[in-house]
């Protein structure tokens, strides 16, 4: 809106000054000055249009970055030529609005991007400066007045801009510290259930379907025991232990979560089949199963583990997460039936 507001009000000075003055150079500026504050605006629309949309990737956004700053630094080119111009074209009437139109413009560009200084420290040099120049090159003291509080206005603008870029810095970056523990583990430093929910929202691998990942649900067995014989820090310790084993295992585009306790997740990205879930979720189990050096002390502790695949029945995290829960309740009973066999019949192991 700034820059439309903008774009209208060069337009209608621009026009004034024209029609008033018959002078060609002017009239020239005029022409150009629409067509450059055309494709600004056409840039500044339409580039706003797909960030509402949702359509920028990175590479995207640089692109229209750099767009926008060259628009925006030509227009600044051709507005201080203009302004140059004008004032310096024998009607005195004309001088008043060509002086509203330049503080304004350097206050509005100031104001709009100060998330990038070089751009709009660059616009209101290039803008400001040709007008500062014709005055100073004035004989009269009231047009060397006028240079000196442009001199000035520039000064305090260009001062505010720095400013107000490096409050807007500090601000972006504990907004981005605050987003990123927003988003992890307070102990093990793993992915929580919202990153989580946000890696498997935005999981769509070029050519495959939405069943070539898994989910692997597993808890510690033995945990409880380890916590109340050792303490807490070593419990804590443990889990840290855990965390490391799991993110050493991942593949490069698995995801690996502490949902809290002692309950983590894998999603798995490459599982195209259920044999490749499988093979990953012993390999996982044995992983966790190695012995632990915590405080100096030698500590086993096993892990028990359900997974689930994207289906009909069961596509979003929740879903997923319920029947890789249920699957890992089925694999602790089985082994618990089993165990109780072993210990009343003598069979050799379970599996």
């Amino acid at each position: 809106m700034p820059a439309t507001i903008m774009s209208a009000l060069f337009l209608l000075v621009a026009t004034l000054v024209s029609l008033r003055s018959r002078d060609g150079a002017a009239s020239l500026l005029l022409g150009i000055g629409v067509a450059v504050s055309g494709w600004r605006l056409w840039i500044l629309y339409r580039g706003r249009a797909r960030c509402a949309a949702a359509a920028l990737s990175r590479d995207d956004a640089h692109e229209l970055e750099r767009r926008f700053g060259v628009s925006y630094l030509a227009f600044a080119v051709l507005f201080g030529c203009f302004a140059a111009r004008a004032l310096v074209l024998p009607i005195s009437s004309l001088h008043l609005p060509v002086a509203i139109l330049v503080v304004g413009y350097a206050a509005g560009a100031v104001a709009t991007t100060a998330l990038r200084p070089l751009i709009a420290g660059g616009s209101v040099l290039l803008a400001v400066l040709p007008s500062v120049l014709v005055l100073a090159a004035r004989a009269e003291p009231d047009h060397a007045v006028a240079a000196l509080c442009l001199v000035a206005l520039l000064t305090g603008g260009l001062r505010s801009l720095t400013k107000r870029h490096l409050a807007q810095e500090r601000q972006s970056a504990t907004s981005s510290a605050f987003a990123a523990l927003a988003r992890r583990d307070h102990l093990t430093g793993l992915m929580n259930r919202f990153a989580l929910a946000e890696a498997i929202a935005g999981f769509n691998p070029a050519g495959a379907s939405a069943s070539s990942y898994a989910l692997h649900y597993l808890d510690l067995d033995g945990f409880k025991q380890i916590n109340d014989q050792l303490g807490h820090a070593a419990g804590d310790a443990l889990l840290c232990a855990v965390g490391e084993r799991l993110t050493a295992a991942a593949r490069s585009r698995d995801a690996v979560a502490r949902l809290g306790g002692d309950e983590f997740v894998v999603m798995q990205v490459d599982a195209s089949s259920t044999r490749v879930v499988t093979e990953r979720a012993h390999e996982i189990v044995q992983r966790l199963s190695a012995p632990y050096q915590i405080n100096g002390q030698v500590v086993s502790v096993g892990a028990s583990i359900g997974s689930s695949r994207p289906s009909s029945r069961a596509g979003e995290m929740k879903s997923l997460l319920e029947e890789a829960d249920a699957a890992l309740r089925r694999h602790k009973l089985s082994r618990a039936v089993c165990a109780s066999s072993v210990r009343r019949q003598g069979l050799e192991a379970c599996a």
